[in-house]
C-alpha cells in the first residue's frame, strides 16, 4: 500500500504541469522505479507493473513513461484492458496514455465483447484507439466471431458501430462454406456480411461468382448480385441475382437467367 501511494504521488507531482481536469496516472506493483530529469522519463519494472489512467489499464514487465508528454514504451508480457470491453495482449507497445492510443507489436491478440459474443483477432501489428474503440490490424490477420473465421492482410474493427472491414485478399469461412472478395464488411448487429469487388462463394454443393454478395447469417442465405455465375457439378446458371441457401443446397435465381443443364 505504501509503495502504491509513493508511486502515485511521485507521478502526480511529475504531472503537475497538466491542466487540473487531466486524469491522474496511477502506478501499482513497481519493483523498481527510476526517474531521469533530463528526458522527463520514468523507468518502471515489476511482475507486472500496473499503470492506470481512467478506464485504461496497462500491465507489463517494463515501461518507460514520459510524464509530461503522457507517452510510453513498454515490453514484456503486455496486457491492456479498456473499460472491461476491449483487451489486447502483445510483446511490446508504444503510445499515449493521454490520447488512449497505442501501437502494439509481436503476436498481438485482441478481444472485444460485442453483446454476448466475443470478436477476437491476431496479427503481427495492431494500432488501437481505445477512446474511439477502433482496432486496426495489419500484416496477416486472423479473426473469429461465432462460427466465422476471417483471414486478411488488413482488418479495421469499429466497436462503436460493431463493424469490421477486411481488405487484402480477405477470406471468410464458416461451416462448409467460404467467401472471397476484394473487400469484406461485417455488421455484427444485423449479422450481415457484405462482399464487393468480385466475389467467389464456395458452398458444400455449389459454387458461385458475382460482382458483390451479402451473407444474411440469421436467414442462412447468401445473396449474389450482378453477373452471377453459379455452378453445381457441370450444370451452370447465369443470372443477375441468385439466393443460395447453403444448408439446404438450394439456388433461387431472379432476373434475366440462363440455365445450362447437362444430363
Amino acid at each position: 500500500m505504501r509503495r502504491r501511494w509513493w508511486m502515485a504521488a511521485a507521478l502526480a507531482a511529475a504531472l503537475c504541469g497538466h491542466p487540473a481536469s487531466a486524469q491522474p496516472v496511477e502506478v501499482e506493483n513497481a519493483r523498481t522505479a527510476t526517474y531521469e530529469a533530463a528526458t522527463d522519463t520514468w523507468s518502471l519494472e515489476g511482475s507486472p507493473v500496473r499503470v492506470r489512467r481512467g478506464p485504461l489499464v496497462v500491465e507489463v514487465q517494463t515501461v518507460w513513461y514520459r510524464a509530461r508528454q503522457g507517452t510510453f514504451e513498454a515490453s514484456g508480457g503486455l496486457r491492456v484492458v479498456w473499460a472491461g470491453e476491449l483487451e489486447v495482449r502483445a510483446e511490446s507497445a508504444r503510445g499515449s496514455l493521454q490520447d488512449q492510443q497505442m501501437e502494439l507489436a509481436g503476436s498481438v491478440w485482441a478481444s472485444y465483447r460485442a453483446g454476448q459474443d466475443l470478436v477476437q483477432l491476431t496479427a503481427p501489428k495492431v494500432a488501437v484507439d481505445f477512446g474511439r474503440r477502433v482496432v486496426h490490424a495489419q500484416g496477416g490477420v486472423r479473426g473469429w466471431w461465432q462460427e466465422f473465421v476471417l483471414m486478411a492482410e488488413e482488418v479495421v474493427w469499429d466497436g462503436r458501430t460493431e463493424q469490421a472491414v477486411a481488405s487484402g485478399e480477405p477470406l471468410v469461412t464458416w461451416r462448409e462454406a467460404s467467401l472471397r472478395g476484394a473487400v469484406l464488411r461485417a455488421e455484427l448487429r444485423t449479422q450481415v456480411l457484405h462482399a464487393s469487388g468480385g466475389v467467389d462463394l464456395q458452398g458444400p454443393q455449389a459454387r458461385a461468382t458475382a460482382r458483390e454478395a451479402e451473407v444474411l447469417w440469421r436467414d442462412r442465405v447468401a445473396v449474389l448480385r450482378e453477373g452471377v455465375v453459379a455452378m453445381r457439378g457441370t450444370d451452370q446458371l447465369r443470372c443477375e441475382e441468385v439466393r443460395y441457401q447453403w444448408e439446404r443446397g438450394v439456388l433461387v435465381a431472379e432476373r434475366r437467367c440462363r440455365v445450362v443443364v447437362h444430363p
